[in-house]
Formats: C-alpha cells, structure tokens, sequence
C-alpha cells in the first residue's frame, strides 16, 4: 500500500498524460485485453489499430505487460472459485505471502526476491481483486484467510509459514490465528494491524488513491521513467513512503545508485503496480476493509512470529508494529532505524534478509 505526500514530480506528469489522453485512441482499452490475453485478435483490416498496437509505445507496454502476468502464473480451481498463484522453488517447507496494496502474486519477486533460493518454496498469490483472482473470492480479509487455505487444500500442502506485508497483514493475522495447525510461523512486515484510512485533509493522496493509482498511462509513464530514471522514481518512492529528511533521502537514493539490485526493485515496484485496471478491485476493497478493521485476532496467535517494521515508515505508522508486539504471546519485534515501507530499497535490506531467513530456519519444520 502507498501512500502520496508532496510530491511534484508525479502531479507534472499527471498533467502531461492528461494532455496525452486528449489525443483520439483507435484501440479500446478491453481491445488490448483480448489481444493480449488471446480471447480476440484485432481484424487485419483494421490497419490503424493494429499498427497503434504493434507500434505504439503504450499499448506495447499494457499488452506486453498483460502477457507476461498471465504467463508467469497459473489458476487453480478451488472451493472458493478462481485463485491466481506461482511458486518459485522445488523444496524445503513452504512460506506463503500476503502482498500489499496495489500487488498481486507478482509483488513478490518484486519486493521479496531477496527470499528466493534460501531453501523455502516461495507460495505468491494474487488476493482477491487481483489480476486473476475475483474478488467474490473472498471479499473481507476474514474470507481471504479461507481463500488461502482453499488454495492450499487445492494443492495439497498442509502447512505453511505466512508473511503478511502491508495491506496483507490482515489475512495473514486471520490466518495464523485460526488455522494454526496450518501455520508453523508467521512474519508480519510493515503490516497494517489496526484501523487505517485515506487522510481526507491530504487532497494530492485522494486524487492518487482515487485516480493516478488505476491509471494505466500515468503508470506506463511512471514505468518508463524508471527505466530511464531510476533516480527520479527512486526520490518520489522514498518521499512517499518514508519520513526520512531531504538530506537523509539523497544520501539513500546515492547508495542505492550504487546497488544495482536496488536499482531493479525500483523498476519492478512499478510494473507489479501495473496495469492499474487489473488491481483497481482489489485496492479499493482493500481501502475499504482497512477502514473497518476494529480488533484483529492478534491475541489467539499461537505461532511464533516476528514483526518488522521500519521507525521512518510514513505509510503504515510503527505503532502498529509495536502495538502487535504488544498484544500477540511471545511475538519478536525487530524496528529498523531508517527503514520505511519499501524494505528491499533500505540500506538495511541485507541484515533484514538474514533476519527472516534466520527466523524461518529456527521455527521450521523438523
């Protein structure tokens, strides 16, 4: 989940594509679907249309992009309908993650690739209103915790251990506390664990929550930008997501210049953010359900958990971390000093790593 701050850089560009909207489309957004998802082929008389989306720097991207979703992941059939999932990893115990909001079963390798290949079997799936899995899924987080275990049946894995990142805190904290026979251990990650609402005095994150978030030219844009900026989008990304002073953001954006991984989580933050139409359902009941939280089940954990949270995270506030530490029997806080709402970009994202891995390996099953 993202939140938007001052920030100029993103409301030029919004005027810019809003200029750009203005010219005539001869190719319709559901066309682009078809094509992609190869439901319908846009006739060969139409020469317009199909040389816009061969041709066409955006519609390449939305059908490129759209393409490559589909094929990274598959569908199974579950007793709760449809569900979007992949797993990444051929053995050792399974660990299940709980992505934010706007994400989708891609977020994973996007802001949690650090976890692959340190002996687990990554379970990424898309929450309900995500990319391919219908939000009639599993509507509250309540229903997304049973969703989760309906994917699990429908794959015959037994037990998992849960990672519940932002707006996937919720489900993850249902989950663990009333299927923890499933769960042999849970990490909640910058985690919402209380009520969280839109600040309706911040009229720049009402116009990104209720517009730029879902719309797919200013993403298209915000992607290229990254891609040949990565130091502009990186500056945006640590203003919004961080507290961190103007001095203390230039000094992260140089060292993360410095990191090439870092560089390419920037790039994929904004692609598994895209395209906005594939996830605007579940970010929006996502939003809604944050609203309504009142007393999550943190007291009826029974599984050993660890919280991470970082002290300058301006999205989800650290007293939610330290209030979950609080109130879950025996949980593990680990606060890290600077670190805020996109871990995998921190100058601490190493230590962070070892910390999980080190926690899995000690909780997992013998």
């Amino acid at each position: 989940m993202f939140a938007m701050k001052n920030n100029t850089f993103l409301f030029n560009l919004m005027i810019l594509l809003s200029i750009g909207l203005l010219l005539p489309s001869c190719i319709s957004e559901k066309e682009i679907y078809q094509s992609a998802s190869g439901e319908k082929e846009i006739p060969k008389w139409r020469l317009l249309a199909k040389a816009r989306e061969e041709y066409g720097p955006y519609i390449k991207w939305k059908k490129d992009l759209i393409k490559d979703l589909y094929a990274g992941s598959q569908l199974m059939v579950t007793k709760k309908g449809p569900i979007e999932y992949a797993i990444h990893g051929d053995s050792g115990p399974y660990l299940m993650i709980m992505h934010g909001g706007p994400g989708g079963y891609d977020q994973t390798a996007a802001l949690f690739g650090d976890m692959f290949d340190k002996g687990f079997r990554i379970i990424s799936w898309s929450r309900p209103g995500y990319i391919r899995t219908p939000l009639e899924v599993g509507q509250t987080f309540e229903e997304q915790a049973e969703a989760a275990v309906a994917l699990l049946d429908a794959l015959n894995i037994d037990c998992v251990a849960v990672l519940g990142y932002s707006a996937g805190g919720p489900p993850a904290i249902y989950f663990s506390s009333r299927y923890s026979e499933r769960t042999w251990a849970m990490i909640l990650e910058c985690a919402v664990t209380r009520k969280w609402v839109v600040s309706s005095d911040n009229i720049q994150e009402n116009i990104y929550f209720g517009y730029l978030m879902y719309d797919d030219p200013f993403l298209w844009a915000s992607d290229v930008t990254g891609k040949y900026a990565p130091r502009m989008i990186g500056m945006s990304t640590i203003e919004m997501e961080s507290s961190l002073d103007k001095q203390e953001t230039k000094k992260l954006m140089d060292d993360i210049m410095n990191d090439p991984k870092r560089v390419n989580v920037l790039t994929g933050l904004m692609k598994s953010m895209s395209p906005g139409d594939l996830r605007e359902a579940g970010m929006k009941n996502d939003v809604a359900q944050l609203e309504n939280v009142k007393d999550l089940p943190l007291k009826d954990i029974k599984v050993p958990t660890l919280i991470i949270h970082g002290t300058n995270d301006a999205d989800v506030s650290v007293e939610d971390a330290k209030f979950a530490a609080r109130t879950i029997p025996k949980a593990e806080l680990y606060l890290v000093p600077g670190g805020f709402h996109v871990m995998a970009i921190t100058n601490s994202i190493d230590a962070i790593t070892q910390k999980r891995v080190d926690f899995l390996r000690e909780h997992g099953p013998k």
